[in-house]
């Protein structure tokens, strides 16, 4: 069985790697319209690693892109890309600064684990050592899923981001890279989560159709369910986790999507997924604020 509930292959950084097969254009995707005085929100569940044939995307999910004034993602990663400074404290948050490594920090019979998938995927132990757990979570993560095809250069976001930086459309950012990782950093029981880690990488090639089909046919129930519901019920002390990862993340940017959108006619959202299902989601927030929803 996949035992879920909180480590980041299903969070910040491949937040729902769904859609990995067949035609875009026929994908339901997850796709809202959220309206209040006059004023539109777009709200784009994104996923952060594609292929190519994952795109065209649908027509109607371009043409609100189109007739928007502005996009907001969770973190403006080719900002990030291009500030070296900002790339500085990203590293400063991704190692150990006190001498301590990865090895010091994880169980002997974990770090002999970590080892073995290490041999498994020809990765040099020294790319890890000094890696933080979370960080070396996402970087365990990224190339798992780099091994069963995804690009991180065919995501959702970087695909809007490229076009608005083209298009000259103002970017607003709901979170940021640098808060994003001290997000992560400070999660607790980092051992738990390591061990979590493996053992969803082990799943993942069966896990992946379940979360691709449900997101192709736009099924938030069944997306609610596989990203959250089913690990809350299997686990519900990491309730405290949850809130963190997933709750307070939603409450804090669905508030700024209220301030920031009345400033547009039409503003486009693109958050993960996960982000847009089932209670106390961005979506649930909207509603209360007063914005009338509509799935698209």
């Amino acid at each position: 069985m996949l035992h879920r509930p909180i480590n980041y292959l299903l969070a910040v950084t491949l937040f729902l790697l769904a859609a990995v097969a067949t035609a875009a254009e026929t994908d339901r995707g997850v796709f809202w319209k959220a309206t209040k005085e006059g004023k539109n929100v777009y709200l784009l569940g994104s996923i952060h690693l594609a292929t190519e044939d994952f795109y065209p995307i649908r027509s109607k999910i371009e043409q609100a892109y189109s007739g928007s004034d502005a996009i907001a993602v969770e973190a403006d990663i080719l900002a990030a890309e291009g500030d070296s400074r900002l790339q500085q404290k990203i590293m400063m948050e991704s190692i150990y600064q006190d001498g301590r490594t990865l090895k010091d920090e994880l169980p002997t019979n974990l770090y002999t684990q970590l080892q073995a998938w290490m041999h498994k995927r020809n990765m040099p132990e020294a790319m890890f050592i000094r890696q933080r757990p979370a960080i070396a979570m996402i970087s365990m993560s990224m190339i798992e899923m780099q091994a069963h095809g995804l690009n991180p250069e065919l995501g959702i976001d970087r695909h809007f981001l490229q076009k608005a930086k083209k298009d000259g459309k103002p970017v607003l950012e709901l979170e940021g890279v640098l808060q994003q990782f001290q997000l992560l950093n400070g999660l607790e029981n980092p051992a738990l989560m390591f061990q979590q880690t493996l053992e969803q990488i082990e799943d993942i090639s069966s896990f992946l159709p379940k979360l691709t089909h449900a997101w192709k046919a736009g099924d938030i129930n069944t997306l609610n369910r596989l990203i959250i519901q089913d690990g809350l019920r299997e686990n519900p002390e990491y309730k405290s986790l949850y809130d963190k990862l997933f709750f307070e993340r939603n409450a804090k940017m669905a508030e700024k999507i209220t301030l920031n959108g009345p400033n547009y006619n039409s503003l486009f959202v693109i958050v993960g997924a996960g982000h847009l299902v089932g209670e106390r989601s961005v979506v649930d927030f909207l509603k209360s604020s007063g914005y009338k929803l509509e799935r698209l």
